[in-house]
């Protein structure tokens, strides 16, 4: 009986390793494996920071809205009242003609009455609300008080510019450089206020009447 003995360099064959090609092979296909998961990896994390930059920046644009107009409303009950400072004015100021918007409102609807001054500017490209207790003296009204400063609050970042024109019944919208000189005679029935920012503007209208 004939016994076949395996050949010593087929066992040979079969017992070697990867070569210098395959390995270089692999790894150039894991490093393409790793760029491409990182590219992926890194247009999910920026598409996340954009989403939350915006839904911040929304954010603010409506809390920034819903103050102003929380404030302008507050002033229409102001204007009833035949106070000698009007419930709401515009006054201009700075080099570069900015405007602002100065209103008396009410902080409480119950006796006795409290009321509230309130100013919106734009200052270092902050759209700010100041606000302060509005005083006035019981015994003789003519009599000057002097006014608590005002707290600034910043409500928007990055804003290049404000804008603000009202509605006048008999003029109908008018800018507020012109209302300024006008100093609150004019009744107000609606404000629209412009915020841009680089190449975007965004109006917002409101009723000064309830």
């Amino acid at each position: 009986m004939r016994t076949r003995v395996p050949c010593a360099a087929s066992g040979a064959r079969r017992a070697r390793g990867f070569t210098l090609l395959e390995l270089l092979v692999a790894v150039a296909l894991l490093s393409l494996l790793a760029v491409l998961s990182w590219r992926g990896m890194d247009s999910v994390l920026r598409s996340r920071d954009r989403v939350v930059q915006s839904s911040d920046e929304l954010r603010a644009l409506s809390i920034a809205f819903a103050q102003l107009e929380q404030d302008v409303r507050g002033s229409w009950a102001v204007g009833l009242l035949g106070l000698r400072e009007p419930a709401i004015a515009f006054t201009v100021r700075g080099e570069d003609a900015q405007p602002e918007l100065a209103l008396v409102r009410e902080t409480s609807a119950s006796l006795p009455l409290q009321l509230q001054r309130v100013r919106y500017r734009l200052h270092e490209q902050r759209l700010e609300r100041g606000f302060a207790p509005w005083t006035t003296s019981t015994i003789d009204p003519s009599r000057p008080v002097t006014e608590q400063p005002l707290v600034w609050q910043p409500l928007l970042v990055g804003v290049d510019r404000i804008q603000f024109r009202a509605w006048i019944a008999s003029r109908g919208w008018t800018p507020a450089a012109t209302l300024a000189r006008d100093a609150g005679r004019l009744r107000v029935d609606g404000i629209e206020l412009t915020i841009v920012r680089g190449d975007e503007r965004i109006v917002r209208v409101l009723a000064a009447r309830n």
